[in-house]
């Protein structure tokens, strides 16, 4: 474990001290703290760490208060202030170039103007520059948070923070956030197309910040100079580029998080640091072509931007038409108790794998990722699915027997979860798969398949205990599975096994979902509409059929509500 140095101890002053941030020695200065430093890294051949700051403390954002909070008119900038108030769980700290002596004056303004803060740094006094003071106020604060970005008027003080390696930004390039009141404004949605205004916050939901769009354009900077090495695909271009002209879809939002994560331990490779000859890596390209950065605090950032929008982006399919969300749950499982158990039959998926081998002893281990979480799936006949983080953790505690298959061929296991040979993790990237191949032919062929990438997909094959579905059917989120095999498979076979195993309900859980609202509104029913609710009330009922009823009115209305209440209690 490397040694660094740290002035964010409980030593006076400097100390030395570990990666996991423990006290080896405290010194009375700083060189005296990097002298033993340097000399406990020579003794153990290790690089010397160099000061130790804390990527992993609470976020926060830095921002001035002239020309950035508050305009040159005086009013609160709302812009800017929208977006640092939309990082959520982050303090808000001010550092101004204000005087101290007007620190009265300054809450006041703030205060009349409804500029919420967490923290206000104002210069001591004029014998220290701007510069100076705003250099060490930030020094100070990164040895305590992970300082996401700094919103600054003053170019030459945005180039200092940036030396520092925070990214920092003017009040104009600060992207838009839609406001609360935007999001509940129904005067904001017109009558005659309502949806139009929903694509338009989405699309400003999605725009990614200043920073995100100058990491893409810097990667594709090396990128054109053939710095991004062998792994970067025709896909990460096509959305760097993207992201550089403001553009970031969806999907790419959810997938940024999953892989900064599985991907972050790339920037600790000698050549991500940029006083390194080779600088910059094959990792650090792939991180800027992602809007991530060179950097693990900057990756950090991203990760955590990316984050809050796909939490948007997820309360928006789940806020809107909450009634109806209600009755479609409720007709799924209608839909489920009437189709019986086919509903559950056992289900297959299929992702890319960039696999790990190494060789141990006799035979192959290898470890790959047998799911991924919050990836979309291809199309799976008309709904696209994701697994959600936690999804195997009931499978995983109850220490049921999983076996490792080739090609779903339960007659050839290559490893076992009770044998030993075998173990399954849930990480933050996904269902990580670690195994040790058998010394037989097939697992030797596999082994070298997987050592030359001829083979890069596994796969699992499970039972559904619980998924949600969007409200217009079109996406599945499996909330928790049951797992019973994990395999390596030759070819991908993704659309075609899962087109074999899904089987329509014979009762359209969208269509009995709006007669249920339509029934819970009180609105008269159509004839298909009644006609349904009557079939799936023949279907489940226990009673003897109700007497046939002429009246196609309210009285019709009323009985099959009184239906309805009383099979809903046995759903």
């Amino acid at each position: 474990m490397p040694y660094f140095i740290s002035d964010n101890t409980d030593c006076p002053d400097w100390a030395v001290v570990k990666e996991d941030g423990s006290v080896v020695s405290c010194q009375d200065s700083k060189q005296s703290a990097i002298d033993q430093m340097v000399a406990l890294s020579l003794a153990e051949e290790l690089e010397p760490g160099g000061e130790l700051r804390i990527e992993s403390g609470p976020p926060a954002v830095i921002a001035e208060i002239d020309d950035v909070m508050i305009t040159a008119d005086g009013l609160r900038n709302e812009k800017v202030y929208a977006y640092l108030d939309s990082f959520d769980e982050t303090e808000i700290i001010i550092v101004t170039d204000r005087l101290a002596s007007d620190r009265t004056n300054t809450v006041a303004q703030l205060e009349d103007l409804d500029v919420e803060y967490d923290q206000l740094f104002m210069r001591p006094n004029n014998d220290i520059s701007s510069a100076d003071f705003k250099e060490r106020t930030a020094q100070r604060l990164l040895d305590v948070y992970n300082v996401m970005v700094a919103v600054e008027a003053n170019s030459d003080i945005r180039t200092i923070y940036a030396d520092l390696g925070i990214t920092a930004i003017s009040a104009e390039d600060v992207p838009t956030v839609p406001s609360e009141d935007d999001d509940n404004d129904e005067d904001n949605q017109p009558d005659d197309s309502p949806d139009d205004n929903m694509d338009e916050m989405r699309a400003i939901n999605q725009e990614p910040p200043a920073y995100m769009r100058a990491a893409a354009r810097r990667g594709l900077e090396y990128y054109e100079q053939g710095l991004a090495g062998d792994g970067v695909t025709p896909r990460t271009i096509r959305e760097a580029r993207a992201m550089a002209e403001g553009t970031v879809s969806d999907d790419k939002w959810i997938r940024i998080a999953a892989w900064i994560a599985r991907h972050l331990v790339d920037l600790d490779s000698p050549d991500a640091d940029p006083q390194s000859d080779n600088y910059p890596s094959a990792g650090v390209v792939a991180h800027l072509l992602w809007g991530s950065g060179p950097s693990k605090r900057a990756a950090q950032r991203t990760k955590d931007y990316a984050d809050s929008v796909v939490a948007r982006i997820r309360a928006e399919e789940t806020n809107s038409m909450d009634s109806k969300n209600k009755w479609l749950d409720v007709a799924r499982a209608i839909a489920l108790k009437i189709d019986g158990p086919k509903a559950n039959e056992p289900e297959v998926r299929t992702n890319s794998v960039d696999f790990e081998v190494r060789a141990e002893g006799d035979g192959m281990s290898f470890t790959g990722y047998a799911s991924v979480f919050n990836s979309p799936s291809q199309d799976l006949g008309g709904f696209i699915e994701y697994v959600a983080p936690g999804a195997f953790k009931r499978s995983l505690q109850s220490r049921n027997e999983v076996k490792l298959l080739w090609n779903h061929d339960s007659g050839e296991p290559l490893a076992s979860l009770r044998g030993g040979t075998m173990s399954l993790t849930e990480d933050e990237y996904g269902l990580k798969v670690s195994a040790k191949l058998p010394n037989t032919t097939r697992g030797r062929d596999i082994a070298e398949l997987l050592r030359t990438k001829v083979i890069d997909s596994m796969s699992f094959g499970f039972n559904v205990i619980k998924d949600t579905w969007s409200r217009d059917g079109q996406t599945r989120t499996l909330d928790s599975v049951r797992l019973f095999e994990v395999s390596i498979v030759s070819f991908p076979a993704y659309e075609a096994t899962t087109a074999q195993v899904r089987s329509q309900p014979s009762i359209n859980p969208d269509q009995l979902a709006d007669a249920l609202l339509k029934l819970e509104s009180g609105e008269e029913l159509d004839e298909e509409n009644a006609n349904l609710i009557t079939e799936v009330v023949n279907k489940l009922k226990a009673s003897p059929e109700v007497e046939e009823v002429i009246d196609n009115g309210f009285e019709l209305l009323d009985l099959k509500k009184k239906q309805f209440d009383l099979l809903l209690k046995r759903i």
